[in-house]
């Protein structure tokens, strides 16, 4: 029997995550079966077997995900898919599923201040509820940054669903920026991203 546990338990997740390092990022404790260890979903992460493994995500300057994964204990053998009790299906995805971008965000003209950026999609499997981030390249920085409420002098709304709304452009300080969006979801799945060739073009 493992000291750290075979059983997805709160007492064995925190017996597992003595020997996570201190950081300016706290990851996040996550028990892999071996149902999990196999699915692609996972292994993208870098979780590619099962144990009590120590994984992070974060969003690099080129704006790209970026996981980091490390084993903390292996176990050979872990209890079964069906008994985990953690929420840790974000990370872990428990069955294969997918999200396809069945339509892209399309290019806006605006000449009123307000325009919107739509993506469509599909899924496979059971992915759960899907997880938007937008995103903006200015023509100044050359580099794809999450949007947020502040970001811009706080002209976007709803950048966290499948429409972007954009308001209170008055002048072509945001000409020829280009909007993107990563899609994740509550099963797990594998990110996708649109083409990032939607641009924003001020009529005035």
């Amino acid at each position: 029997m493992s000291l750290y546990g075979r059983t997805d338990s709160n007492a064995n997740k925190t017996k597992a995550a003595v020997g996570v390092a201190k950081s300016s990022i706290t990851p996040t404790i996550v028990f892999v079966d071996e149902t999990e260890a196999a699915l692609n979903e996972n292994r993208t992460r870098g979780i590619d077997g099962p144990g009590w493994w120590s994984y992070y995500t974060y969003t690099d300057a080129s704006g790209a995900t970026r996981h980091k994964a490390e084993k903390m204990v292996a176990l050979s053998n872990p209890d079964t898919n069906a008994n985990e009790t953690q929420s840790d299906d974000t990370i872990a995805a428990d069955v294969a599923s997918a999200v396809t971008i069945t339509g892209q965000p399309a290019s806006a003209l605006t000449n009123s201040g307000a325009a919107s950026f739509t993506v469509t999609t599909s899924t496979t499997g059971t992915p759960g509820t899907l997880a938007y981030q937008w995103q903006r390249l200015s023509v100044s920085s050359g580099r794809w940054v999450n949007i947020t409420g502040t970001l811009d002098g706080g002209i976007y709304t709803n950048f966290n669903a499948a429409t972007l709304n954009v308001t209170g452009v008055t002048d072509n300080s945001y000409d020829g920026n280009a909007y993107r969006v990563k899609i994740t979801s509550a099963g797990g799945t594998e990110e996708v991203i649109s083409n990032g060739a939607a641009t924003l073009t001020f009529d005035d």
